[in-house]
């Protein structure tokens, strides 16, 4: 009688024994990041666009400091007009401040500086590009200043980012901006 008591107590013991080592199990399965994804693994999820990529790639290969931003923040909940307020200099409808058109009518006379981003070519292994400010052409390279206060931050075959005192931009070749 005595022998089917402790074999009730045995299988409970080892039932028990059974689920903590389930349980530690999991837990170092869980914590060790067996199931998190891995780099390069074709169940990654949905692969990224080639621009997103390109991009990713240009961040990584020259990190920008942390004062620096592509563009600058802005709270999509404010209103840019509102009721009342002055335009000052802001050209309006034709360009010309406060919307008047101009007498001639020829519209917009942008009157900052143009930035163009003609070409990226590789000479003896290191990327130039040819930048055009306003009417002048730079042969320039990663860490360059040109133009007084334009610096070439990197360079991949397709684009480049610069910066223009403290904030920094992005262009592709045959892209062109105001400054």
């Amino acid at each position: 009688m005595r022998w089917p008591r402790l074999r009730g107590l045995a299988a409970g013991f080892i039932a028990l024994g059974l689920v903590v080592a389930g349980t530690v199990a999991a837990w170092i399965v869980i914590t060790s990041g067996v199931l998190a994804a891995q780099p390069g693994r074709p169940d990654d999820g949905p692969e990224r666009p080639r621009a997103a990529t390109e991009a990713l790639e240009a961040t990584e290969s020259a990190p920008l400091s942390a004062s620096f931003q592509i563009s600058q923040p802005r709270d999509p909940f404010r209103p840019l007009i509102t009721e009342g307020s002055t335009t000052g200099d802001i050209p309006g409808i034709g360009g010309v401040p406060g919307g008047e058109e101009p007498a001639d009518g020829d519209g917009f006379a942008p009157t900052a500086t143009t930035i163009t981003l003609k070409a990226i070519r590789e000479v003896s292994g290191v990327l130039r590009a040819t930048v055009v400010v306003g009417t002048v052409s730079y042969d320039v390279g990663v860490g360059d200043t040109f133009a007084v206060s334009y610096k070439v931050i990197s360079l991949t075959t397709t684009k480049g980012v610069f910066t223009f005192g403290d904030s920094a931009f992005e262009l592709s070749i045959g892209q062109q901006i105001l400054k």
